[in-house]
């Protein structure tokens, strides 16, 4: 644990999501199995999204929140994340599927432990409306993995 201030969290998940972009981009022009190329098109698109949301909300916040120091911002597990991500099986779609919700979950999480510790009425709303719009993410993901069973 070390000390980040909000702007550094929502620098470190723009840059964490536009990785998975690339990413999912690259392995989409690999895949052979058309429903795996579908799964990866909808995460690619999903994470660019993410990217210009925590762009935009950045954008939204007053400097004294983006200022605000976290005294206990985790590490992160992003790298291990995308060492996972580099490692899958291209032909399989829960494998992807399931690493992808891994990823959902795990940055709701930590969004809301920063929103638990934030000392700062702003900080804390900025960390809640994080995780509400991880969690949406969460959701849709969710339905998009459910309707591409039935694809």
């Amino acid at each position: 644990m070390r000390y980040k201030t909000v702007e550094e969290v929502i620098q470190e998940g723009r840059d964490f999501h536009a990785k998975l972009a690339l990413q999912y981009e690259e392995y989409e022009q690999l895949a052979t199995n058309e429903r795996v190329e579908l799964l990866l098109d909808q995460l690619r698109r999903r994470e660019d999204s993410m990217k210009h949301s925590l762009e935009n909300f950045h954008a939204d916040l007053p400097p004294g929140a983006l200022h605000t120091w976290v005294q206990f911002a985790p590490e992160g597990r992003e790298k291990e994340f995308l060492q996972r991500l580099r490692g899958i099986n291209l032909e399989d779609l829960q494998q992807i599927a399931k690493l992808a919700m891994d990823i959902e979950i795990y940055l709701a999480d930590q969004y809301r432990d920063l929103a638990q510790g934030a000392e700062t009425p702003s900080a804390r709303d900025a960390f809640e409306r994080l995780r509400q719009l991880e969690e949406l993410e969460e959701h849709t993901l969710s339905m998009n993995l459910f309707n591409l069973r039935d694809y």
